[in-house]
């Protein structure tokens, strides 16, 4: 969830016109808005793979183990209280939650470590998390708790649970080599981008470092947002986005804050508040007029549009973990299922069609849950949960608190009105795998991510170990989360980490970032990695035009060497590793050999490494 900085010049500034990153933004290029932070809140073991239209094999190990980073929120439900209480959370306690085949106890990871679940003769069913994201990938056992099964415990790979319920091999026995495997592929890359609502006027030098592929992130999706009144939100949103079209970008989508104070139940755009149902038909009338007006003023036609940005968000004043009073509205399950029946096929029937794009929850939980997360910094509060489900959520049933996946998921026509998964990664700062019990899968775009206030990482800093932490960031949300596309909020912000950019100067934020997003191009298709993944290393493989690239993460402080294979294909002859560190900024290096298919990745301690090779 997006929240705004309890400051006199903010306050100001939001009474002066609306503020929301995500729920808030900032007029002004010095400022911030907030959301975000770590919480052992949990997620569920996923399966397979989406590509642009339609789905992959289903390739993810055994469901209701949950995450290893966060705790545990099982496959097909939701956790019941738990007993990871003793799992220390980077802000607090991890909230904990009954994994499927055992209880998640404790443990030192981010978020807590999942070390229960039954064994049979070796791993948990599901894997057991063994510290987290920083571990084998995202946990042992692969993103997400891996797929160990009842004769052995796969303790490494990047897919969120593994092949099948022993890893990649029969019986369970996993190998212990690294390999990429070219011959699994998972999701499609649809690209990565940025949010330009609220944002400085673009230069051509600014949008050259943001969206040129060869020097700069290369980033090619935009998000915009529209006002109350049908028109563009602030008034740099035309121009940018003419400047970052003439600089590469090519993908340009909508989203909004809070319909018009008369339409909503609490008579304000501010604060939360419902779209009353009798307004849902001429709302949606207004939000469907939107792409012929970007079309007017820009020659650009709209690719998709959010109707909602956060469903589930509520500003709610100036206490932690609250950060401002700004435009936001919300819905439960129940509410947004029916709204999206009228507005998506609005949106659908225009010439050209403009795809639906929903539920943009903030927090990547509320997709598949009613659980909030916890918990804020410093003070350790879980967030707002302005639909009262509680802490664990059983105030809530059927869908009458957030669980919007499931929620348009039981309803057919609800399902068939939208296109694209959208949703933010705030507060818990994982993903959460796409549940076994929804077959049906679609795209996923992550819209909207980046360090704010009384959330880990809210800086301001330009660190490694920031650059870093939000690299893990992107490799949980592709990997556990299976995401097709990843946006960042601002290009720049001066009193959190909002922006890439701090005070005008990049930051190794911007540089581990670009680790992915100029290397990892629109159509590249991930692929699975298998094996023993050292601690603190995370992996993560790609392919497309004839390239293989492999973007490899130490956070810890010591370097390490291993070796990894590249198996199912043609490996290239050799890799050209890319590092980001604390005296690097996406520097080449030396060339290393590929011999009979394997190669040695030499990894300096909290540093970002992409080998790419051809």
């Amino acid at each position: 969830m997006t929240q705004c900085n309890p400051s006199t010049l903010l306050v100001a500034l939001l009474l002066a016109g609306g503020l929301a990153t995500g729920g808030c933004g900032d007029p002004s290029p010095t400022d911030t808005s907030t959301a975000g932070g770590i919480a052992g809140t949990g997620g569920a073991d996923a399966a397979g793979g989406t590509a642009v239209g339609g789905s992959m094999t289903n390739a993810g190990g055994a469901g209701g183990t949950g995450d290893p980073l966060t705790g545990g929120i099982a496959s097909g439900g939701v956790p019941t209280g738990g007993s990871n209480a003793g799992g220390s959370a980077t802000g607090g306690a991890a909230m904990g939650g009954v994994a499927a085949a055992g209880t998640a106890t404790g443990g030192d990871g981010t978020g807590g470590m999942a070390t229960g679940g039954g064994s049979t003769g070796g791993a948990a069913t599901g894997g057991v998390g063994t510290g987290g994201d920083s571990v084998g990938g995202d946990g042992a056992g692969g993103d997400g708790a891996g797929g160990g099964g009842t004769g052995g415990m796969v303790t490494g790979g990047d897919g969120p649970g593994g092949i099948g319920t022993g890893g990649d091999t029969t019986g369970g026995v996993p190998s212990t080599d690294v390999t990429v495997d070219l011959a699994q592929p998972r999701q499609t890359m649809d690209g990565f981008g940025i949010n330009i609502t609220w944002g400085t006027s673009l230069t051509p030098d600014r949008a050259e470092q943001l969206f040129n592929p060869d020097t700069g992130l290369g980033l090619n999706i935009v998000r915009i947002g529209m006002g109350d009144n049908g028109d563009q939100l602030s008034n740099n949103i035309w121009g940018d986005m003419q400047m970052a079209q003439e600089h590469g970008a090519e993908v340009f989508i909508g989203t909004l804050w809070s319909p018009p104070a008369r339409m909503k139940t609490n008579n304000s755009v501010n604060d939360g508040g419902h779209l009353r149902p009798e307004y849902y038909e001429e709302w949606a009338e207004t939000i469907a007029a939107f792409p012929a007006r970007v079309k007017q003023n820009t020659g650009i036609d709209l690719y998709g549009m959010s109707p909602q940005n956060e469903t589930d968000f509520a500003s709610c004043g100036m206490s932690e973990p609250c950060n401002g009073s700004y435009p936001t509205t919300l819905y439960t399950g129940a509410e947004y299922a029916a709204f999206i029946k009228v507005v998506g096929p609005k949106l659908r029937a225009l010439n050209p069609p403009v795809k639906v794009i929903s539920p943009e929850a903030s927090e990547w939980l509320h997709v598949w849950s009613n659980e909030s997360a916890c918990c804020s910094e410093p003070g350790g509060q879980p967030s707002s949960d302005p639909l009262d489900c509680g802490f664990p959520a059983t105030n809530c049933t059927g869908f009458d608190g957030y669980d919007y996946g499931h929620a348009l998921y039981a309803d057919p026509e609800a399902w068939a009105a939208f296109d694209i998964l959208g949703t933010h990664q705030y507060d818990t700062q994982v993903a959460e795998p796409w549940p076994e019990d929804v077959p049906d899968r679609k795209p996923v775009w992550q819209t909207e991510m980046s360090g704010v206030k009384w959330w880990p990482e809210q800086g301001p800093s330009s660190h490694i170990e920031n650059g870093v932490a939000i690299a893990r960031w992107v490799h949980n949300a592709l990997t556990v989360g299976e995401a097709n596309a990843w946006l960042w909020w601002w290009e720049q912000a001066g009193s959190t980490n909002e922006g890439l950019i701090l005070n005008g100067a990049t930051t190794k934020r911007f540089w581990t970032f670009c680790n992915f997003t100029r290397f990892i191009r629109p159509g590249y298709t991930r692929v699975h990695v298998t094996g023993e993944i050292p601690q603190d290393v995370l992996l993560a493989a790609f392919t497309g035009d004839g390239k293989l690239v492999i973007v490899a993460i130490n956070e810890g402080a010591a370097s390490v060497d291993f070796s990894i294979a590249i198996a199912g294909g043609t490996a290239p002859g050799s890799l050209t590793p890319w590092v980001t560190s604390a005296s690097d900024d996406l520097a080449a290096q030396a060339a290393v050999t590929v011999s009979d298919g394997v190669f040695t990745a030499s990894l300096a301690g909290t540093t970002v490494t992409t080998f790419v090779g051809q």
